[in-house]
């Protein structure tokens, strides 16, 4: 069955997606061991997640999803090949947990591979802010998404390395066209009560310095910056750096380990409200940032979509 509405969709080879290997050390200093051990105590509490089907015969039959254990903190995601209604083997897996931040966007492309097991969308939440993350639930959606249908989609995180953010960091800036980029944005929209006008780069051009002082070296404090770089890497973009400012703090436990959440701001234009996502660490090392605090780090963003937005 295909989809003829489907969102613009690029192949490409398993091995592009890099190794879930990677995001289960996160968990464990032991992944050959344990999360073995860990996929069999999902299957005793299983849950199949629906997604955006309706009803079983939406899903793909050859392949079921598989969560578990049912009410822990931390689902254990296995996509499993099914032929003639019977597993056959687990194709990957991988884990996941609940985020209450939600963000409304369109999936503007879906990169997936040629197994057809897992996807990275490009999720466009409007205002030019993108965002790229891993989709839980790829195996069971892949047949629904629509282009242009705007949807409901949870965002979490895993946290590879974070740090804090010194007071007062600053980058002088000397180049004399990005000292001119930089006072021509600044006093464009002081003459426009901060608010962008459509023709911004153009007057950005047409802007010439005022007095000597307009070409003078620019020092930019950005300790209070709220910044979000998606991966360089086709198949591997959900790999981000971010830095921002933590909004709240809680912790959860998972397999006798200790975690760590942060709920830190991803984007953060003017005058809009912030893009929140909740990241997760079991790093003893990380767990002291405090509210208000500004982090940054190298994360691993994944996409829940469950419903379409009203």
């Amino acid at each position: 069955m295909k989809n003829q509405n489907s969102p613009e969709i690029i192949t490409i080879d398993d091995q592009n997606f890099g190794s879930h290997v990677e995001h289960w050390t996160l968990l464990t200093d032991n992944p050959g061991t344990d999360v073995p051990q860990w996929l069999g105590k999902a299957l005793d509490e299983p849950i199949m997640p629906m997604g955006l089907c309706t009803q079983e015969c939406d899903m793909d039959t050859e392949t079921w999803l598989i969560q578990g254990p049912s009410k822990a903190p931390v689902q254990l995601s296995q996509v499993i090949a099914v032929e003639n209604n019977k597993p056959q083997a687990v194709k990957t897996a991988f884990p996941c947990f609940d985020s209450p931040y939600q963000v409304k966007a369109t999936i503007d492309r879906i990169i997936s591979c040629k197994s057809n097991t897992q996807a990275v969308l490009r999720l466009n939440l409007g205002a030019d802010n993108i965002i790229y993350a891993f989709d839980n639930l790829y195996s069971v959606n892949h047949l629904c998404y629509e282009k242009d249908q705007l949807y409901v989609v949870n965002l979490n995180a895993w946290a590879y390395e974070l740090e804090a953010v010194s007071d007062h960091e600053h980058l002088v800036v000397d180049d004399p066209a990005s000292i001119k980029h930089h006072r021509a944005l600044n006093a464009i929209l002081a003459d426009n009560n901060g608010i962008a006008p459509d023709n911004l780069q153009e007057q950005i051009d047409a802007w010439q310095p005022q007095s000597e002082e307009d070409k003078e070296p620019v020092t930019v404090d950005f300790s209070k910056m709220v910044a979000y770089l998606y991966g360089e890497t086709l198949g591997q973009e959900d790999e981000a750096w971010f830095q921002g400012n933590i909004v709240g703090k809680t912790s959860m436990q998972f397999m006798d380990q200790d975690y760590t959440l942060y709920d830190v701001a991803l984007i953060h234009d003017e005058g809009q409200p912030a893009t929140l996502i909740r990241i997760a660490t079991r790093n003893a090392e990380y767990k002291n940032f405090e509210i208000g605090q500004y982090i940054r780090g190298n994360l691993w963003i994944q996409a829940s979509i469950y419903s379409k937005a009203t």
